[in-house]
C-alpha cells in the first residue's frame, strides 16, 4: 500500500476533524478516527427501542417515538468503533450520551458517510446501478423508469391550478378510462 492511498479513508473508515473528547488518566483525549459498519435488522429494532419515550399526556401514560431520535440512533448504530492510539471503544459501549458529546461538524461527517454506505449497499444488492449512484452522491435524483409522477390531462389537467369546475361523473369517468362513456355530453349539458 503507497503513502498516498494511506491518507485516503476507505468507506468504513472516517478520521473526525475535532474527535471524540474522553477523559482517561485525568487527561482529555481525542478520538479521530471513527470505524462504521453496516447495520442489520436488529440495529433498527435498538435504534427503535432508543427512539422511544414514555410521556403522560391527560393524564395517561403514551409511547411517543421520535423519528429524529431513530435517525440518531441509526447513525450510533452504524458506528463500530472510536479508535485512538491503539485504544478502542468498541460499539458495546457506544451510546446516544457518547455520541453527543461530538462536534456537530463530525456528526455531520459522519451521517454523509452513513448515507454512502446504504446507496453502496443498494448498489450491492442491485437496487442502484453505478451511474443512479454517481448522479445521487453529485447531487442529482436518481433516473426513474418511465414519467417520474402520474402526469396531468383531460380534465384534471388543470387540477390544482384553478378552482374546481362542476363536472359530472360520467364526464370525469371517460378522462380516465380513455374512453367515452354513455350519457357525458349530455350530463355536461345540464
Amino acid at each position: 500500500m503507497d503513502t498516498q492511498s494511506k491518507n485516503i479513508d476507505d468507506l468504513y473508515t472516517l478520521t473526525l476533524v475535532d474527535g471524540l473528547p474522553t477523559e482517561s488518566q485525568g487527561k482529555t483525549i481525542k478520538y479521530q478516527i471513527v470505524k462504521l459498519r453496516e447495520t442489520t435488522v436488529a440495529d433498527e429494532r435498538i435504534a427503535q427501542r432508543l427512539a422511544e419515550r414514555v410521556v403522560l399526556v391527560g393524564g395517561v401514560h403514551k409511547l411517543l417515538v421520535s423519528d429524529a431520535d431513530f435517525q440518531f440512533g441509526m447513525t450510533v448504530r452504524h458506528i463500530e468503533a472510536f479508535i485512538c492510539d491503539g485504544q478502542k471503544i468498541p460499539q458495546p459501549m457506544i451510546d446516544m450520551e457518547l455520541v453527543g458529546k461530538l462536534s456537530s461538524h463530525d456528526l455531520g461527517l459522519i451521517e454523509q458517510r452513513v448515507f454512502l454506505i446504504s446507496l453502496a449497499a443498494e448498489v450491492r444488492y442491485g437496487n442502484l446501478n453505478q451511474e443512479e449512484f454517481d448522479r445521487i452522491v453529485a447531487g442529482g435524483a436518481p433516473a426513474q423508469a418511465g414519467q417520474a409522477s402520474p402526469q396531468r390531462s383531460g380534465q384534471a389537467a388543470d387540477v390544482g391550478q384553478a378552482p374546481a369546475q362542476s363536472q359530472s361523473g360520467p364526464a370525469l369517468l371517460a378522462d380516465f378510462t380513455g374512453g367515452d362513456t354513455p350519457g357525458a355530453a349530455a350530463s355536461d349539458a345540464g
